[in-house]
């Protein structure tokens, strides 16, 4: 999936003639913590809140600002992967995507993203989440697969974790079964290291458990 493809409107650009007033009013309006600013349809750099609160009088325009940019914007055909990396890196709410003449497109915002990426992974759909852990060196997806498939399960999404200190892999799976006592027995058989596991039922409760604590917390 490319960038232009995850584009919405839901954050409109600024103009940088705007007063830092209208800006921070924005960022409050639509959630964010940045704002594309745009003129004549050019994308010109990207403010922050943290820009405005450190500048003293609110009602000075954008334009009084030093922007940022050219680093944290992304083109049309930038891969999914990589406006992850771009939010991830420069720590974005949003991300401005224009095409190889600079013109502005629109943004991505990173609640859109991690939307898509849910579903991307398939983590929206019904089933159970298997974790395994093993040395990178014995790392074979097609295997994996294969346990998974012989076992009447299809997988619906996948992401792994490496960890540089030890050589270790982290496979996290989304399978299409909530019954998982065959697949479970079969990764041992195959001497696999089962890290965690999770139903619907038991991703429902530890949020809920976690939303409780959140409420407690908040009522103290």
């Amino acid at each position: 999936m490319k960038a232009i493809e995850l584009v919405n409107n839901h954050v409109p650009p600024i103009r940088p003639d705007e007063t830092l007033e209208k800006a921070i009013s924005w960022m409050d309006e639509f959630k964010v913590n940045h704002l594309p600013v745009v003129k004549n349809g050019m994308f010109i750099g990207l403010i922050s809140d943290n820009m405005v609160f450190d500048h003293n009088n609110v009602k000075d325009r954008i334009k009084d600002l030093n922007f940022i940019g050219k680093q944290q914007m992304v083109t049309e055909n930038t891969h999914l992967y990589k406006v992850m990396y771009v939010i991830s890196r420069h720590k974005l709410s949003i991300v401005p995507v224009c095409d190889d003449k600079n013109q502005f497109l629109g943004a991505i915002s990173s609640t859109h993203l991690l939307n898509v990426l849910s579903r991307q992974l398939g983590f929206n759909q019904s089933g159970a989440i298997i974790t395994l852990q093993m040395n990178y060196v014995d790392f074979q997806l097609s295997q994996i697969a294969q346990i998974i498939e012989s076992n009447n399960s299809k997988i619906l999404g996948f992401y792994t974790e490496t960890f540089d200190d030890n050589n270790q892999i982290r496979i996290t799976i989304k399978v299409n079964q909530t019954k998982l006592g065959a697949i479970l027995q079969t990764f041992t058989r195959y001497d696999y290291t089962i890290h965690e596991i999770y139903t619907d039922d038991e991703m429902e409760n530890e949020f809920q458990e976690r939303y409780n604590h959140l409420m407690n917390y908040l009522n103290l």
